[in-house]
């Protein structure tokens, strides 16, 4: 059993290594093959790094929202330095330039707007069409009400509760005959019994006044 629980955390753990294994290797392969793009990359993510920080749910939606928008800011300069001068002078003049750089972080700045105002834009919408929809049913439960009457708007708990209140009743009901006349025959032999011992005839049919 013990083993068994182990074995799936041994294999996160692999592949986790794994991972992090092959993008070290990815990561050394660039830097020798081409450093002024590594460092373009590096300096322009500034901001998916922090993402990936900050964020600390499992979806990691930040980060990929943060990270896509800086990712289409850096990628027309990594084009012209692949395409042109793929040197380190051309990279830093890159790095360097003001108006690079706002186009970069402005495209970040850009993904953590949409990161912040599009959820509760997009809650607002799918609560409109919940009340719309609650509105239709509504009408829709309306024309059933005078169709069916009011048995229709009635929740199940109610309904629940209705029925065994009702099948309880009818247990009462249905035990009362059953106890009734084991008493009026209890009564009877009681007057048959004083009238027997005051010597009176004791006829089921005469009355205690014609017995007398």
């Amino acid at each position: 059993m013990v083993k068994k629980s182990q074995t799936p955390k041994q294999a996160g753990f692999f592949k986790r290594n794994q991972l992090t294994l092959y993008l070290s290797v990815v990561f050394i392969v660039m830097v020798v093959m081409s450093l002024p793009s590594v460092m373009v990359i590096v300096f322009a993510l500034l901001p998916t790094f922090v993402a990936f920080i900050v964020d600390r749910t499992p979806e990691k939606n930040a980060v990929f929202c943060v990270g896509s928008f800086n990712m289409c800011g850096v990628l027309p300069y990594l084009i012209n330095l692949w395409t042109g001068d793929n040197s380190m002078d051309a990279a830093i003049l890159i790095l360097t330039d003001v108006f690079s750089l706002v186009v970069i972080y402005g495209a970040s700045a850009f993904g953590w707007m949409v990161f912040q105002s599009l959820p509760p834009i997009i809650a607002t919408f799918i609560t409109v069409l919940a009340q719309s929809r609650i509105s239709s049913l509504r009408s829709v439960q309306h024309k059933l009400i005078e169709e069916w009457g009011d048995i229709v708007a009635t929740t199940q708990d109610k309904i629940d509760k209705q029925d065994k209140f009702n099948s309880e009743f009818s247990e009462e009901v249905n035990a009362e005959p059953t106890s009734a006349p084991l008493g009026t025959e209890k009564i009877l032999d009681d007057i048959g019994d004083v009238f027997s011992d005051s010597g009176a005839p004791t006829n089921p049919g005469s009355s205690p006044t014609e017995a007398t």
